[in-house]
């Protein structure tokens, strides 16, 4: 029995920690993506375009050339790239059926099984200034918050923290270091969570002024406040005037009003600030994303897209939006 026990473990090991030497991706000719679904963008500091798609692998977008890595050339499976981002060392971190990383030769795949993670699948990540890796690794009523310091995993959920609920809808990194995380554990039990220096404070409706109905995503604008949308997709009624998008700076919030929204129901999906400041959304109507900045917004439309489900600024700061039917560059 002795014997037998290395060899168990090095088998777990193997299983719970896979890699892919050097994969091989499929080279597109051209720049036409539009049979791609994507739903999450980053960029690497060479200004390297890594574009998540719903099911059909990693894409990486030089500019002059674009690579697919998918299940039949990678350890990757036919799985939603929900989230992506680039540390310090040009690793590119996916959010998908499991926490993934990719270092330019080999992806590595981080199982629950060794790591006594609470769940595989990946929501939301991001990564602070000593490269750690935040990331989701719950559900309802399961899991929660880990974070990953390259050699050790620490779990956050209710019954060891003040977490106070399992479901995390974004995560995000402020210039501070400090850690913003939004959670959804129902409709309209939601909350804001901010940690810093091993500080937890958490935000709920009397706090932010309103009770949000459910998070979509959360980022950080140029001046370090929180920006978050509100998602109503679960909602049985249409009901226009609800808060899509809002502003929290720790102490006060502010409302970031639509256009006409005592009249219109907006369905927002996604929410983002440029290194302008300006407020990028994008929504599920036939003005498909608005651009808000000196307190107006300008709603615009792509024709037959796919819907917008993406959105985020290139390092010579051009928008990119991902879309069901490929990605749009806004120069």
């Amino acid at each position: 029995m002795k014997r037998l026990l290395p060899l168990f473990l090095f088998a777990l090991l193997i299983n719970s920690c896979k890699t892919s030497e050097s994969p091989v991706p499929l080279q597109i000719s051209g720049a036409n993506l539009q049979d791609y679904h994507i739903i999450s963008i980053a960029f690497d500091a060479k200004g390297t375009a890594w574009l998540g798609t719903l099911s059909q692998g990693l894409i990486r977008h030089s500019g002059t050339s674009i690579a697919v890595f998918d299940s039949t050339n990678s350890i990757l499976n036919k799985a939603a790239i929900w989230d992506i981002e680039v540390d310090k060392k040009g690793n590119v971190w996916l959010g998908t059926d499991a926490l993934i990383k990719y270092d330019g030769s080999k992806f590595t795949r981080y199982e629950s099984g060794l790591y006594n993670l609470p769940r595989n699948a990946v929501r939301s990540l991001a990564i602070d200034g000593a490269d750690n890796v935040w990331f989701s690794a719950g559900a309802s009523r399961q899991g929660g918050l880990v974070k990953y310091d390259g050699s050790r995993f620490t779990a956050f959920t209710p019954e060891n923290s003040k977490l106070p609920g399992n479901l995390i809808a974004g995560i995000a990194i402020d210039q501070k270091n400090t850690v913003w995380v939004a959670l959804n554990d129902g409709v309209t039990a939601t909350s804001i969570v901010r940690i810093s220096d091993g500080k937890w404070d958490i935000f709920g409706a009397k706090e932010l002024g309103f009770n949000p109905y459910y998070y979509g995503n959360i980022v950080i604008d140029k001046n370090n406040d929180l920006l978050a949308s509100i998602n109503y997709g679960l909602s049985s009624t249409i009901v226009p005037g609800r808060p899509q998008i809002f502003r929290f700076n720790g102490q006060s919030t502010q409302v970031i009003n639509l256009p006409d929204e005592n009249k219109k129901s907006y369905m927002t999906q996604q929410v983002f600030a440029d290194r302008d400041n300006r407020i990028w959304a994008a929504f599920w109507d036939d003005k498909e994303y608005g651009v808000f900045r000196n307190g107006k917004w300008e709603l615009k439309d792509l024709e037959e897209s796919g819907g917008i489900f993406a959105i985020n600024q290139s390092p010579s700061g051009e928008i990119w939006l991902g879309a069901g039917k490929g990605v749009y560059i806004l120069k």
